[in-house]
């Protein structure tokens, strides 16, 4: 066989091809590695003293709803803010409370389906007082705020009531699920209940019902 025969038999073609091939599959290989090295998760923003939380919610396009806690002192005791700011309108007002607890979360939703959405703010109590708080709040159309009453808990859920307050939204409706103790014993060794709460919204006015499989407890707001 000479020698021109044997550089252009078909194996040797493949041969030829290979290293090519090899080195382009390398530097793809190479590529992935280093888009794999780049991405990061986001580092949480640490905010300057004396704010301790911030979270930014927008409503709708051009309507951005943020929330902000502040306080020196005391982890657990301090001020919110709401910034609200319709730059559609140009249109930029606040509202300030008193904060007791850590400000854990906050969102919108319009429970009423009136449409005007309502801000709620959830924080939570220190150590045995790790108990609710909501600050809530509903916007109107032209920025104007009305604070809607959080509804206290009734004397028999009050009685097993230790905190540990989970609060979520399934279908568009609010929910609230809590460990209940059959004694007033913190230490008990017998294992809590969980008891579970729907809240709705009537005229500016919080109410909720006691989910159980037997039957549902209405509370009304006072």
């Amino acid at each position: 066989m000479n020698d021109f025969h044997y550089l252009n038999h078909p194996d040797m073609k493949i041969l030829k091809i290979f290293p090519s091939l090899f080195f382009a599959v390398f530097l793809i290989s190479c590529e992935q590695e280093k888009e794999k090295i780049a991405i990061k998760k986001p580092e949480a923003v640490k905010l300057m003293q004396p704010f301790r939380f911030h979270k930014a919610i927008e409503v709708k396009p051009g309507l951005t709803l943020d929330i902000v806690s502040w306080g020196r002192g005391s982890d657990y005791i301090g001020g919110y803010l709401i910034l609200r700011s319709d730059s559609t309108h140009l249109s930029y007002r606040s509202v300030a409370g008193e904060l007791r607890g850590k400000v854990v979360d906050a969102w919108n939703m319009d429970l009423d389906t009136d449409g005007n959405p309502e801000l709620y703010i959830q924080s939570v109590g220190e150590g045995k007082d790790n108990y609710l708080n909501m600050y809530i709040y509903e916007f109107g159309a032209s920025g104007s705020s009305q604070q809607i009453r959080f509804p206290d808990l009734n004397s028999t859920l009050k009685e097993g009531y230790r905190g540990q307050d989970s609060m979520y939204i399934k279908d568009g409706k609010l929910f609230r699920d809590f460990a209940f103790y059959a004694k007033k014993d913190t230490v008990s060794k017998i294992k809590p209940t969980i008891r579970k709460l729907e809240y709705t919204l009537r005229n500016n006015g919080l109410q909720f019902k006691e989910l159980k499989e037997d039957k549902e407890v209405v509370v009304k707001n006072p």
